[in-house]
């Protein structure tokens, strides 16, 4: 069957327009209004926030290094309340949703149902890698050449060590950390062993063993400022070598301990392809 020119533009503007429909309701998809996320956040509170295009609530909360803005519309007795809280710790319950924007794609809101000022955390052991007590040992390289950047921060008077990992695989140079807790029999020596045995050929038999091992949040942990230092040559290749900052942020709580957050600078060694 053929169609005449005008049928044929009429048939191509009619799949058009129903393309345009579908694609738009499929982009501007409404939550389910029988579906929903109730939260509660115990976390620090920005209430004096500006962004570009107005995009921002003007409040946020901030915990473990995630932010969500803080929409009172719905508690007009909330944002009083708030006026005198900014920059403290407060626990807040509502809805979360998400926003689009357009400087910010994504913007993560919660529609405050209460506020109320943060309980108080109890006393938790600080680690500090400040502390005398305090020792550290940065490694990158074993007898088998280079590798990843670890730094272990020795904590005696705990019997645990944070461990600094940083990646060397690409120019990200990723962040990570770990809290290795021993049993409290376990000597300055058996964890110079345990250490020992982390960058080595596992010279020691009959090591401490560790009791738990605790994630550090990702968000809190990060590089900077990466500066080339020399390229270097080896049996196993070309490595690129560099010096980097690294970060480490506030940990309320992680396990029956506290980190108090440090930054510092280390070398890594990048293979060249």
């Amino acid at each position: 069957m053929k169609f005449t020119p005008v049928i044929t533009l009429i048939l191509l503007i009619s799949i058009f327009s129903f393309g345009l429909l579908i694609s738009r309701k499929t982009l501007a998809k409404e939550p389910a209004k029988d579906e929903y996320i109730k939260v509660e956040v115990r976390g620090k509170l920005n209430n004096e926030i500006m962004a570009i295009g107005g995009e921002t609530t003007g409040a946020v909360i901030t915990a473990n290094g995630i932010a969500w803005e803080l929409d009172f519309s719905d508690s007009p007795n909330s944002q009083r309340k708030s006026a005198a809280m900014n920059g403290k710790t407060v626990v807040v319950k509502g809805q979360l949703s998400v926003k689009r924007g357009i400087e910010i794609r994504q913007r993560w809101i919660v529609k405050v149902a209460s506020i109320e000022a943060g309980t108080a955390m109890p006393d938790l052991p600080i680690l500090d890698i400040k502390n005398d007590d305090v020792k550290k040992l940065e490694v990158s390289q074993t007898f088998g050449g280079f590798r990843e950047t670890q730094i272990f921060y020795t904590f005696l008077n705990q019997n645990l060590i944070l461990k600094v990992r940083i990646d060397n695989k690409n120019k990200d140079f990723a962040v990570t950390g770990k809290v290795i807790v021993f049993p409290k029999s376990t000597t300055a020596e058996g964890l110079a062993k345990w250490l020992n045995n982390q960058h080595s050929d596992g010279l020691f038999p009959n090591i401490p063993q560790p009791i738990s091992t605790l994630d550090l949040p990702n968000q809190l942990c990060r590089s900077t400022n990466p500066k080339f230092i020399k390229e270097i040559e080896s049996t196993l290749g070309n490595f690129n070598s560099y010096s980097i900052d690294f970060e480490i942020k506030d940990v309320e709580k992680i396990g029956d301990f506290a980190i108090k957050g440090f930054s510092g600078k280390a070398k890594v060694h990048l293979k060249n392809k």
